[in-house]
């Protein structure tokens, strides 16, 4: 058999075992390209494939697991901001009063739409960081809350 046609043989076995669809090779003046339709994968092939979540969370940083030191923590200062670019009114609640989660902190008017905003956690009022009536741009921070445990 011709060196060359042996060569190719092993090429088109070697592209078949690694799942290649396309080879090309050129040596001196010789120039082969070889091409194959793409194996249809079978689910035995899935089957032997390790999910891909499994190596993303080891077990060991669980919170169980963690010392209570490196726990999260919530911050001393939440700022909440602006969903939109618009008007912002803001609710009757002094400085230092408690708010709950969900409860209404601020309107953003855009083009006559009211959009409220609510404090993401429960919380004591520390600042408003805008003025009643003042355009707000997206991001902006409309307050500052310090975050209470929910129990």
């Amino acid at each position: 058999m011709n060196e060359w046609l042996e060569q190719v043989e092993q090429l088109a076995q070697l592209m078949a075992q690694r799942g290649l669809t396309r080879l090309e090779i050129e040596i001196d003046d010789a120039r082969v390209q070889l091409r194959r339709p793409p194996t249809p994968t079978t689910p035995h092939d899935t089957e032997t494939m390790p999910p891909l979540f499994m190596t993303a969370f080891p077990a060991e940083a669980s919170p169980a697991n963690e010392p209570e030191e490196s726990r999260w923590t919530p911050p001393a200062v939440l700022e909440v901001r602006s969903p939109l670019v618009g008007y912002c009114t803001l609710a009757p609640i002094e400085v230092g009063k408690r708010v709950e989660r969900g409860e209404t902190l601020a309107t953003i008017e855009v083009l006559g739409i009211p959009n409220e905003v609510s404090a993401p956690v429960p919380g004591i009022l520390q600042e408003w960081a805008v003025e009643n009536g003042q355009p707000v741009e997206y991001g902006q921070v409309i307050a500052r809350l310090q975050p209470l445990s929910e129990e």
